[in-house]
């Protein structure tokens, strides 16, 4: 078994990149062996959907494809060295099928793949955004902090972001705001865009600021957040 779990996706290293390949090679040729050596076909074909699937982890979004081609090749030089015990034609007519799904497997598998690639560099692009923001904002997940800029995090008077991931940001404000926050955070869970005209924070010091706060429903790392966009109420884009 391959334990996916610590691969990170998709492969940048080049030891994963080098293992999943191995992983590949190796599980391919196996099932070849056993299908030249045995006369089951369908049943052992099917296996070629493992190293299929694992093309997932690797960088290269034509890698379906590419196997795929690989194992059609290698289930024709099977119709020559293996035992038979069916008439050539259904011989052909089993792989000609089962090479049609492996085709079919492997295109939606290059556009899984381009999808998530398209996502991640979506994603990217809107954390560089962020960074450079003139506004502070937050990304607010699962109750706590996921990600705050740097105008956030003078907003909130800390002297780094480290200190308020996993924080709940609820603690920092003034008890009057927090039922109506978490109103707007339920509503914007829902696909609402919210607005909080005035809200009060209280500052690592003991210090206040108020701030006006925009809240909308954002994806972040795969997962479904709300962004906090935070402004000073008198701010010109507010007027």
């Amino acid at each position: 078994m391959v334990d996916t779990a610590t691969l990170t996706w998709p492969v940048k290293r080049r030891d994963d990149f080098i293992r999943i390949i191995v992983y590949i090679a190796l599980a391919t040729v196996f099932i070849f062996i056993i299908d030249i050596i045995t006369p089951l076909g369908l049943m052992i074909w099917i296996l070629y959907l493992i190293p299929l699937f694992l093309t997932v982890y690797l960088s290269w979004k034509y890698a379906p494809l590419v196997m795929t081609g690989v194992f059609i090749l290698l289930m024709a030089a099977s119709l020559f060295l293996s035992p038979r015990d069916i008439p050539i034609e259904y011989a052909l007519l089993n792989r000609a099928f089962f090479a049609l799904i492996l085709v079919i497997a492997s295109v939606f598998i290059e556009d899984y793949v381009s999808n998530v690639v398209g996502l991640a560099l979506s994603e990217e692009r809107y954390r560089h955004l962020i960074e450079w923001s003139p506004v502070g904002i937050i990304v607010y997940q699962q109750g706590g902090i996921a990600y705050v800029n740097p105008v956030g995090i003078r907003f909130l008077g800390t002297d780094g972001g480290e200190t308020l991931i996993g924080r709940d940001i609820v603690g920092m404000i003034d008890p009057e705001f927090q039922e109506i926050f978490r109103e707007r955070v339920a509503q914007a869970e829902l696909g609402a865009q919210m607005t909080i005209d005035k809200v009060q924070l209280t500052r690592k010091d003991g210090s206040h600021v108020t701030v006006r706060m925009s809240l909308a429903s954002v994806v972040w790392n795969k997962g479904t957040a709300i962004q906090i966009v935070m402004r000073n109420p008198c701010s010109p884009e507010d007027m």
